[in-house]
């Protein structure tokens, strides 16, 4: 089959699934994968780079929230079912859970039973939304409960104001509070601000927090505020470097409402961190908060958390290329979350509106398939330029045919004895004539045959 040909067949073929598959007005084949291989069959999110094959809260948190985007509510419920039954003590609206599940020495069970805010977070909206999406007040019982519950993790600190710890122990100190600035989704706060005005001046605090501990324009990876709201100059890898933590910072940033008043203010304070991605064509697995220096490339996961922030530039569609070809491991666990929230909005298949809510996609494959469409085209293209290469090369190819012929007739003509020269030079001589071998020719032929000529 001709190069060309392939090609399009593929392109046609490609553009009949996304169609079928676009029929299923929730199908998001990178959840679906998600779900094959970091989801068990108890519904535990599996993090198997950790030898212990360990569950965090966020896990759940994430794999809820994914669910909900793909209208997969019988996955939702079990997933908060396993959380409520063996993170949160059998009860959810009483317990937070704990955040680190796995193998242990006595064998399977909590390994850290300290909470994380971030995790429960996203469970609480989880919940708010589930319950307002798929008519179902039972959730926002439970929802309202843990909003309660994570109050007593919020610290009210002069000149910056109501922010969140992390947990509920080991970041509240005599001199300071310490956050971790990829904790907290604001849009998550406006939408309990919704239920609970209290929120609101959450939501506030956490932008100045933001603002606060990224100085240079790169959020780092954790900051210590003292308690007159001033931040701590960093010490430690931990506070001077952004990495592994603070690139969520960046994705629940480009997943703001631009109608959200915080929207424009941190599109502009993370302009250094864009330019950077654009010079390296990636995020920076690391880079140090205050200079700006980064060490390398990080994963596609990484990428993922940048794109909506580069919308229209090449090194988006740059990332998009990465992450198409990037598989779905259970070994990358914390890669593919970051791969189904950033590509998920990417594709359209989910929004957040300025309070918080959840906009599902009512065709959430059609970016997909106008991507696809545009790829055809380029196709295309390409494959009639490529025939018209060697269309041409064919040409120039047959043109010097006759000379190649000429010269392959030159040069047996000089190859042989002047008498055949002259002999095929006679009027009348046939060319098989003149190629028939003389008797003096013959006799080397026949000393080749052993000497013994007859």
């Amino acid at each position: 089959m001709r190069k060309e040909t392939i090609k399009h067949f593929f392109a046609a073929g490609l553009l009949t699934a996304m169609t079928t598959v676009a029929l299923s007005a929730h199908a998001w084949p990178l959840w679906d994968s998600f779900k094959a291989v970091n989801i068990d069959k108890s519904y535990r999110v599996i993090d198997y780079s950790d030898a212990r094959a360990i569950t965090t809260s966020e896990g759940q948190s994430y794999a809820m929230f994914f669910a909900l985007v793909a209208n997969d509510r019988a996955t939702f419920d079990k997933l908060l079912e396993w959380t409520e039954k063996n993170l949160a003590k059998g009860d959810i609206t009483k317990n937070l859970p704990s955040w680190l599940w796995g193998k242990t020495n006595q064998g399977w069970g909590i390994i850290d039973s300290n909470n994380a805010t971030d995790s429960d977070l996203w469970i609480a909206y989880d919940l708010l939304e589930a319950a307002r999406i798929w008519n179902a007040p039972e959730y926002a019982a439970k929802a309202h409960a843990m909003m309660e519950l994570l109050k007593r993790d919020v610290r009210d600190v002069e000149n910056l104001g109501k922010v969140m710890l992390p947990g509920g122990r080991g970041f509240d100190h005599a001199t300071h509070v310490t956050l971790n600035p990829s904790y907290y989704p604001v849009f998550i706060l406006r939408r309990l601000a919704l239920e609970d005005p209290y929120w609101k001046d959450v939501a506030e605090g956490t932008v100045r927090a933001l603002v606060r501990t990224a100085p240079a324009g790169f959020s780092p990876d954790w900051a210590k505020i003292d308690k007159t709201g001033k931040l701590i100059a960093p010490e430690g890898d931990d506070y001077v470097l952004g990495s592994y933590n603070s690139i969520r910072v960046y994705l629940w940033t480009g997943m703001l409402s631009p109608d959200d008043p915080a929207y424009d203010v941190l599109m502009r304070l993370f302009n250094p961190m864009i330019k950077l991605t654009e010079q390296m064509n990636m995020p920076p697995e690391k880079v140090n908060i205050l200079t700006g220096a980064a060490n390398q490339a990080g994963s596609p996961g990484f990428g993922a958390c940048l794109l909506e922030m580069l919308r229209g530039t090449k090194t988006a569609d740059f990332i998009r290329t990465v992450i198409a070809s990037e598989p779905i491991i259970g070994e990358n666990y914390y890669r593919n979350v970051l791969m189904l929230y950033g590509a998920g909005f990417d594709e359209g298949l989910y929004r957040f509106d300025r309070d918080g809510k959840l906009e599902i996609s009512k065709a959430p494959q059609q970016l997909r398939l106008e991507r696809a469409a545009a790829q055809a085209r380029a196709d295309k293209q390409a494959a009639a330029k490529e025939k018209e290469h060697s269309q041409a090369a064919a040409d120039a190819s047959e043109a010097q045919e006759p000379i190649a012929d000429s010269e392959e007739a030159a040069q047996k003509k000089s190859e042989e004895s002047p008498a055949q020269q002259a002999d095929a030079d006679k009027p009348g001589k046939t060319a098989a004539a003149a190629a028939a071998p003389t008797p003096a020719q013959e006799a080397p032929a026949a000393k080749d045959n052993g000497g013994n000529a007859k």
